[in-house]
């Protein structure tokens, strides 16, 4: 699916589009990798010099296996796999390569994270709560004031934090394929698309949505519930969000390149999904919340408050499953151990790990228990990869 040609690049980025990109398909592949020339995006540099993740290989990595719809694999073969979509995996132990792959990406390219960003959201939230100005328990209104007339306006900074709002605005089957859904919606304002013959701002979505059912009765898993974070995060520290991100924490991150947070037409970040790195970067944030965090930042970004918060915030098991996505995390992996999720992170596992997972199956693990970051780059509309994660994390390998 590789793209080099003049011709190629013209014709693709001229095929940009919500649906094309929703094909996971040729137009997708392209545009994981150069967003920032179909969008307006905010380089967030990063003041340190990079920190080296020693190699520190352990083959049998590669011959682990799981059960995928191409059958029982090794993950080597995963990741050659011409219907695979494989394009990269980084796997760190204790601040230390120990398996990375690149079967269809370039170690310096960017990559689109796509919702492996939204922890990046929450963790923004975390600070302002643990330095007094946020309280979760107060509603969204009353540090929005844009939403303060809205139903948004009482639905608690800790329901938006754990997709519980009770809002129309949950992406699944149904919502995807309806046009007029605000999910769909809300993607359209960010490419500055009409709905209905008016381009509207994420905002305006945003101000229309509705409550639907009682805030904080099941996971409702929703792109739009984490851009209200970053509107959040923007009302009270009086920043711009990606400006906000390189104060407090990637500034302090010994990165090999910049993050890239693209942007609505008007200027809002959309941290919900559409940031851009190196893999090994994306690793890097991922090594924040593990005990190796002193190998890679100059600060600490995650207290041990906040990482207690992920750890021990999932609500109870049925509140996980009632939701559309619980049921669809647990087929992702073959397994129903985790907790449920809480704090813009998927899943969460009795030992501690947690994962977060994104559109075309990009990835993120991270184990602060083992010391462990998983971080994997694809272009899918098949979230198999996923299936390697916990053999991974639980291998004797890696005890």
């Amino acid at each position: 699916m590789r793209t080099n040609s003049a011709d190629s690049t013209y014709r693709l980025r001229s095929q940009v589009s919500v649906p094309k990109l929703l094909e996971c398909g040729e137009v997708s592949h392209w545009w994981c990798t150069h967003i920032a020339e179909t969008m307006p995006t905010a380089i967030v540099p990063s003041a340190q010099i990079a920190a080296a993740l020693e190699p520190a290989p352990i083959a049998g990595i590669m011959d682990i296996t799981a059960e995928t719809e191409f059958g029982n694999l090794p993950l080597r073969d995963f990741l050659t796999h011409p219907q695979g979509g494989a394009r990269a995996i980084v796997v760190v132990k204790n601040g230390e390569i120990v398996a990375e792959s690149y079967p269809d990406l370039r170690p310096e390219q960017s990559h689109l994270w796509a919702s492996c960003a939204k922890p990046m959201a929450g963790l923004l939230i975390e600070h302002l709560i643990e330095a007094g100005q946020i309280d979760e328990t107060n509603g969204i209104g009353t540090y929005i004031p844009a939403l303060r007339d809205t139903d948004w306006s009482d639905v608690a900074v800790r329901d938006v934090m754990d997709m519980t709002p009770g809002m129309d605005c949950e992406e699944n089957d149904q919502t995807r394929a309806d046009p007029s859904s605000n999910a769909i919606r809300a993607f359209l304002a960010e490419f500055g698309v009409p709905h209905s013959g008016k381009v509207e701002t994420l905002l305006e979505v945003l101000q229309s949505s509705k409550r639907v059912s009682t805030a904080g009765e099941k996971f409702e898993y929703g792109s739009p519930c984490t851009q209200v974070l970053v509107y959040l995060a923007e009302a009270v520290s009086g920043l711009p969000w990606a400006e906000l991100f390189r104060q407090t924490v990637w500034t302090h991150v010994a990165a090999e390149g910049p993050l890239q947070v693209h942007q609505s037409p008007d200027g809002v970040a959309l941290a919900h999904g559409l940031v851009s790195s190196r893999l090994r970067d994306m690793a890097r944030f991922g090594m924040l919340f593990t005990p190796s965090w002193r190998m890679i930042s100059s600060k600490q970004a995650v207290s041990a408050a906040t990482l207690a918060r992920i750890q021990c915030g999932t609500r109870d098991k049925t509140f996980f499953l009632k939701g559309y996505d619980g049921p669809v995390f647990t087929d992702r992996f073959g397994d129903d151990s985790m907790l449920g999720n809480a704090r813009q992170w998927d899943c969460i596992w009795p030992d501690g790990d947690f994962y977060k997972g994104g559109f075309m199956d990009q990835g993120l693990y991270v184990s602060p228990g083992r010391d462990l970051v998983i971080a994997y780059f694809s272009t899918t509309p098949n979230m198999q990869m996923t299936r390697y994660l916990r053999p991974i994390a639980t291998s004797d390998l890696l005890a």
